[in-house]
């Protein structure tokens, strides 16, 4: 029996993983292990990976070496597929213009693996109409090397449907997540779901880098930082209740638990200015700014923080 015969309980759509950094190689990485027609677009790792593949680190246990990889550096070369898995830098949007229009058929169903907000209405607004799926990831994992990603904790992903209930696209892809050893929940709202993972990401993320390049550790042991973060996330909360989303303060104190089991983890954030990459501003922070002022509401930290990012960021664009 041939292997592609042995996998006929599997989903057989093909999928191209757009973004093949660390999110991207590591969520590619377990889907192409259990199976699936994984396509990766990579350039800056294309050749060592095309030579040893991909290893994925994640505790002794799950840790794999996948070879070979289906690994190609530009779109066309892929073709339409039924799964487009979106993993890009946010600040890398614009490219998606000359990246998509390859992969895409009527059938293509685009997922959103990015941070922030508002990223999968842009998707629809310049890509739809079609079935656009969102997913929130909760995991700690860095680029440790030229193709190769580690893991250090958690993994798993919320999905939730664009502007639409869940429908029977995202259940087959949560479904294929799942086969794949992922921790996956459906979520009936993606927009809350948003505004919940902002609660961490705009302080941890933005702190890390506006307090000089720390990790998270630091954050949690400095008083001063550690309650700038409490007050941002406390602002997010209140956001999120102006758009009819209730998130309560004991979220907050799961967060920082959580976030202390992480140990000396560095957000993406923090790796893209210390490489002089850009910020994810905009989606990060910027938009959900923008949203709340939009309700009538003035969140001062999270005012200054955007300030500073956006003037560090432009600073490193220069240099």
């Amino acid at each position: 029996m041939s292997f592609e015969s042995s996998l006929e309980h599997l989903d057989k759509g093909k999928i191209a993983l757009i973004g093949a950094g660390a999110i991207g190689s590591f969520y590619g990485g377990l889907l192409a292990k259990a199976g699936y027609d994984v396509n990766f677009l990579m350039r800056k790792d294309y050749e060592i990976v095309k030579e040893r593949g991909l290893i994925i680190e994640w505790g002794k246990e799950k840790t794999f070496q996948l070879y070979p990889v289906k690994v190609y550096t530009n779109t066309n070369q892929i073709g339409p597929c039924k799964w487009v898995i979106i993993s890009l830098k946010t600040s890398a949007n614009d490219i998606l213009f000359e990246l998509l229009p390859p992969l895409l058929s009527s059938e293509t169903v685009l997922v959103c693996f990015q941070n922030g907000i508002d990223n999968e209405k842009w998707l629809y607004e310049n890509f739809g109409p079609r079935i656009i799926i969102g997913g929130i990831l909760f995991v700690c994992i860095n680029r440790t090397g030229p193709g190769k990603v580690t893991n250090f904790g958690f993994g798993k992903v919320e999905l939730g449907q664009y502007n639409a209930l869940p429908g029977k696209e995202l259940k087959d892809f949560a479904t294929m997540l799942r086969t794949a050893g992922i921790e996956t929940e459906i979520v009936n709202s993606l927009e809350e779901a948003r505004w919940k993972k902002l609660v961490w990401n705009i302080p941890f993320n933005g702190l890390s880098v506006a307090a000089g390049g720390v990790d998270v550790a630091v954050i949690l042991e400095k008083p001063e930082l550690a309650l700038a973060a409490r007050e941002l996330m406390q602002e997010i909360i209140k956001a999120a209740k102006a758009f009819g989303f209730s998130i309560t303060n004991d979220f907050i104190e799961m967060q920082l638990l959580r976030t202390k089991k992480m140990g000396h983890y560095k957000p993406s954030s923090l790796f893209d200015f210390l490489e002089h990459k850009p910020l994810e501003v905009e989606a990060i922070w910027g938009r959900p700014l923008k949203k709340a002022r939009e309700k009538g509401l003035e969140l001062p930290r999270l005012q200054l923080l955007y300030a500073i990012l956006d003037s560090l960021n432009s600073l490193s664009s220069r240099n």
